[in-house]
């Protein structure tokens, strides 16, 4: 298992400790508040991290620190890895994950063709991102990839 952030690692003592909540809220190093769900970003200032007992991680961006933040944007709960000869993700290199791959690759580059920018999320199923042996969150290819829930 990749290890978990600073903020995931405190999740973990926090559950360990028998805090209750599905959400708990940190801003910077200390803990905010817990919630029973996310809620809208405006009641939070910018730059809080909320974290589900999943271990999901999002952070509130925009807006102001008086009328609250703008929005939620998710961020990985793991430690960045860092590039593999220049590929930010080290991937499974069996047949499935290269299939994956080589499909993935030709959706990018339709998508950068079509529209002249390149998406910034990418969704896969659960199946094919652990095939791939990504984790939801991880960049590839300048993309966030995204489970399908």
């Amino acid at each position: 298992m990749k290890p978990l952030n600073r903020v995931g690692q405190r999740v973990v003592s926090f559950r360990s400790e028998g805090h209750d909540g599905a959400v708990f809220f940190f801003d910077g190093h200390k803990w905010v508040a817990s919630a029973d769900r996310l809620g809208p970003a405006r009641m939070v200032a910018p730059g809080t991290v909320a974290v589900s007992v999943s271990g999901r991680q999002w952070m509130a961006v925009g807006g102001d620190r008086v009328k609250g933040a703008a929005g939620w944007r998710f961020v990985s709960p793991y430690v960045d890895q860092l590039p593999v000869n220049g590929d930010p993700v080290c991937f499974s290199d069996n047949p499935k994950s290269l299939k994956i791959r080589a499909k993935l690759d030709a959706y990018l580059d339709y998508y950068q063709e079509c529209k002249g920018v390149a998406p910034s999320t990418v969704v896969l199923r659960r199946e094919q991102l652990s095939t791939v042996g990504a984790l939801p969150g991880q960049i590839y290819k300048g993309a966030r990839l995204e489970v399908f829930v």
